[in-house]
């Protein structure tokens, strides 16, 4: 989710993360830098000896209602009833169209397309691949380029955040011209799940990258499962749980705790987060934000899903009855990154 989501928290709350104690030397001590190791350097040498580049585009907001609704004329009228913002998603247009273009010039060689050619593209098959878009589009693609390096621009610096997005095009021109001196590879963190089904079906869902979030169907019903961690288990009952890594701390949990959450994307643990708990039973749970350095399961109480990153593909179901198991993956995403 982005962090303009208007979930909150009933009250506020201590984030009282849970971390055994043979865990929280190493982590009250942890920094990024301790990750750069040979894997790092390794990376970085295929970076600039990267040939086969894929960009990856995500078409603009007037392109799909261009799409959808036919004309211009109809647009038109659309956008003059919301709050007369033809102008403001034009020029965004406009902007993202000169972003692709910059990128194709900046890389003569690549290959460029949108998702709906990903099958015939396999972003595994090449040395790069460019997510040219927002957040949610960065995860989408990241999915798919898990084997390989990774890259976040934003297309539209002017009306998006872009927290997990470290490039502008300028940027990537600015580090071709010095073979990528001021770049690293970062390394994060996944998040596996395994549901196993009452009827015994198993299914291991896309790794999280971002953020997990475990919530009944009805989005007007109360979430209900047992929750276990370690030697720990309760029922819970709210509107939803957030699983998160460093790179998911910025946005659905902060607009939910509206407090500073962030932690680094490097980070080898990931939290977990209850949404508004009920109040006559707050004080009776202990595991409403804590953190997770090896794994924690869910038994479902309701008919329920399970959503990977908020994207619309990668929603299964969780069931009463089911269990899905959390842990951390032996996988990582790598990262380009820009030094600031």
């Amino acid at each position: 989710m982005d962090s303009s989501d208007n979930s909150r928290l009933a009250s506020k709350k201590q984030n009282k993360s849970f971390v055994p104690d043979r865990f929280r030397k190493n982590l009250d001590h942890f920094k990024p830098e301790s990750f750069i190791g040979l894997d790092h350097f390794m990376t970085l040498e295929k970076l600039k000896a990267a040939k086969r580049v894929l960009i990856l585009g995500k078409r603009t907001k007037f392109e799909l209602d261009l799409e959808e609704w036919g004309s211009l004329e109809r647009i038109q009228k659309i956008y003059k009833i919301q709050n007369d913002s033809f102008t403001r998603i034009h020029e965004s247009h406009l902007r993202q169209l000169s972003s692709r273009e910059t990128l194709k010039r900046l890389f003569p060689n690549s290959a460029f397309i949108f998702r709906k050619d990903m099958e015939r593209n396999p972003p595994s098959d090449f040395d790069l691949v460019i997510a040219l878009g927002g957040d949610n589009h960065f995860t989408f693609v990241a999915h798919h380029a898990v084997d390989t390096l990774v890259l976040g621009c934003n297309s539209d610096p002017p009306t998006s955040v872009g927290a997990l997005l470290s490039f502008h095009v300028e940027d990537i021109q600015k580090a071709l011209e010095t073979n990528w001196k001021n770049t690293i590879i970062e390394e994060w963190p996944l998040i596996e799940v395994k549901i196993h089904y009452p009827d015994g079906k198993k299914v291991s869902t896309l790794q999280g990258i971002s953020e997990i979030s475990i919530r009944n169907n009805s989005p007007d019903l109360t979430s209900r499962f047992l929750i276990c961690h370690g030697d720990q288990m309760e029922e819970q009952k709210c509107s939803g749980l957030l699983v998160y890594t460093g790179a998911g701390s910025t946005g659905w949990v902060m607009s939910c705790e509206n407090t500073d959450t962030t932690f680094d994307k490097q980070s080898p643990f990931f939290k977990v987060y209850c949404r508004e708990l009920r109040k006559k039973e707050h004080t009776r749970y202990t595991l409403d934000h804590f953190t997770v350095v090896d794994r924690f399961s869910l038994i479902s109480e309701m008919k329920g899903g399970i959503s990977i990153d908020s994207l619309a593909e990668t929603i299964y179901d969780f069931p009463p009855g089911a269990k899905a198991e959390f842990s951390l993956s032996k996988k990582k995403l790598h990262v380009v990154v820009r030094k600031l």
